[in-house]
This record gives structure tokens, C-alpha cells and sequence, in this order.
């Protein structure tokens, strides 16, 4: 992680298919590693302001379970598929 009084500005371009490359000092400092997940957050009422944060890693699994087991959720999940086309 920076250590910085202040706040840290950094660009990046927008390419093809809506991708960007997270400049480095962004990345160090949000304390990012590859392969975490940047949660967006932006609000229509403020166009041109969007908020980035690191999801924490311990959500990951949190839910297992949940909603049954893998086999139960999957056969619902069929099940509202095959409603859809009614």
C-alpha cells in the first residue's frame, strides 16, 4: 500500500469492448493483486464521477450452501429457464 497524504490521480483509456488497464499506482494503492475484483460504483445523478474498491476476498464462498446444493440450484435454475420462453 502508498503511503500518501494525499489522493492519488491516475489516467487510463478506455479501449475496445469496454476494458481498461488499472494504472499501477492504483493498484498498489487499493493493495490489488491479480485476479481480485474491483467492485464499480457509479451514479447517473453525478456523470463523469465513478467510485473503484477492492471486494474483499473473503466474500469469495461465503454464500455456498445457501441456496442447497450445487445439484439443487442448478435443477432451479433450469426450472426458471425453461419458463422464460412461456
Amino acid at each position: 500500500m502508498i503511503t500518501t497524504t494525499g489522493p492519488i490521480e491516475a489516467d487510463a483509456r478506455l479501449r475496445a469492448k469496454n476494458q481498461i488497464t488499472v494504472p499501477a499506482a492504483i493498484v498498489r494503492a487499493l493493495g490489488a493483486a491479480p485476479d481480485d475484483v474491483l467492485a464499480f460504483e457509479a451514479d447517473p445523478a453525478k456523470p463523469g464521477v465513478a467510485h473503484v474498491r477492492l471486494m474483499p476476498r473473503s466474500y469469495a464462498g461465503s454464500l455456498t450452501g445457501v441456496f442447497g446444493t450445487t445439484e439443487e440450484f442448478l435443477a432451479f435454475l433450469k426450472e426458471e429457464h425453461d419458463t422464460w420462453g412461456e
